[in-house]
């Protein structure tokens, strides 16, 4: 990552700098990892979109107004592989609450396993000896941040060379990445163990690291097979998304800022809001210890948003559990709040216990959802190849091309 203040400004610059590099250069030299600090065939805007600090659809439109839709085509697909994942769990959250029980299952095992609990530190620590992913697992640690074909060849030697479970390797993710989310990255490593496209893995192999890290790396004794995993979650029939609730007009209402939509543009225009609270979870998407780096970056957006959108003029509030926002709710004589839709993860997981607590004292929860994901969440039935044709049909929808 370069800058990490989490300001809306900075990602604009980041944007801005990488715009001439989003179309045939980022489409021939996107899949080498130089090092970290050295990301520069990349857009490094992942942590920023994720938050929506800045929005995909405004990386879109400004790609779009430098590149023909076929000159950025493979950035594009970037922007919508994140959404694909998303829309995709979104009508699956059990996919993403087996995943919860199997980290909650396996913490246990760490406690009580020696032999896991020594592979999967030496893993994390970066001391298995395998020269590409020790290196990788520091330069997560330490920079917050790894190249996309960095993070499936670390999955791919997590899961199969070091025969460690994929849902540990997750959480290392997420306790790491400034742009890790519920979505992208629990797919991504089911992907990997051939659980997403079923039956189809990924094999991290020397030669292809060697050739796409210009040679910094030649790893030895790495799998020669990736055996697909089995499970049951593809089995379950996908919900229906349904609509949120409809904002109350002429309601007591109070702003409710998170992490997972920090850009509210979409929301300014209500002028029934007399107060307004900054959620800072003491739980995160992860039973372990995140990161300093993550949390200093998760603080440093929030305050950012908050700023940017000028919340201290609604005399706002720093909550961090439920009774604080029930609460801080009460006080204030509150009948709505009013909060950007999260996606299904940890911040949409408290979002429908609060939704229960508050309806018990009378207040309705009212999350507004995005056009741009009322639009494109649907499509995310199968694969992405599935998906990614009904691209120009998504950008047509919006006014993009």
């Amino acid at each position: 990552m370069q800058a990490c203040s989490g300001s809306r400004e900075d990602a604009l610059v980041l944007l801005n700098s990488f715009l001439p590099k989003a179309g045939k250069s980022y489409a021939e030299k996107r899949n080498f990892d130089l090092g970290a600090g050295q990301h520069k065939h990349v857009s490094q805007l992942s942590a920023y979109i994720k938050r929506r600090v800045i929005t995909e659809e405004e990386v879109l439109r400004k790609v779009l107004s430098a590149h023909s839709l076929n000159a950025a085509g493979k950035f594009i697909d970037e922007i919508f592989w994140r959404t694909y994942f998303k829309g995709w769990l979104e009508s699956r959250p059990h996919i993403w609450a087996q995943y919860c029980t199997d980290v909650h299952h396996l913490t246990h095992d760490l406690q009580t396993q020696s032999g896991l609990r020594h592979r999967w530190a030496a893993a994390c620590l970066g001391e298995t000896g395998i020269d590409c992913f020790d290196a990788w697992a520091k330069e997560l640690a330490e920079t917050g941040y790894l190249h996309n074909h960095a993070r499936m060849w670390f999955a791919s030697i997590w899961a199969y060379t070091l025969q460690l479970p994929w849902q540990l390797g997750a959480d290392f993710f997420l306790r790491h990445l400034l742009d890790g989310d519920a979505a992208s990255n629990t797919l991504s490593w089911r992907w990997v163990v051939g659980l997403h496209s079923v039956g189809k893995t990924y094999l991290a192999r020397a030669e292809n690291i060697q050739r796409f890290t210009n040679g910094r790396f030649a790893p030895k004794g790495l799998a020669q097979v990736a055996p697909p995993l089995n499970d049951t979650a593809h089995t379950t029939r996908p919900k229906i998304i349904d609509p949120p609730n409809r904002y109350l007009d002429g309601h007591k209402t109070g702003f409710l800022l998170h992490s997972e939509d920090l850009n509210i543009a979409h929301l300014t225009h209500h002028s029934d809001c007399i107060a307004s609270a900054v959620y800072r979870p003491i739980d995160t998407d992860t039973m372990l210890v995140s990161s300093p780096k993550l949390l200093e970056f998760n603080n440093a957006t929030l305050d950012a948003a908050a700023k940017h959108w000028k919340l201290n003029l609604l005399n706002c509030y720093d909550v961090d559990s439920l009774q604080a926002i029930l609460s801080w709710a009460l006080e204030n004589k509150l009948e709505q709040i009013v909060t950007p839709y999260a996606p299904v993860g940890s911040t949409s997981q408290m979002l429908e216990k609060m939704k229960s607590l508050l309806g018990n004292n009378g207040i309705q929860l009212t999350q507004v959802m995005r056009a741009y994901d009322i639009v494109s969440w649907p499509y995310a039935t199968k694969g992405f190849f599935k998906f990614r044709e009904k691209i120009p049909k998504i950008l047509t929808s919006l006014s993009m091309i």
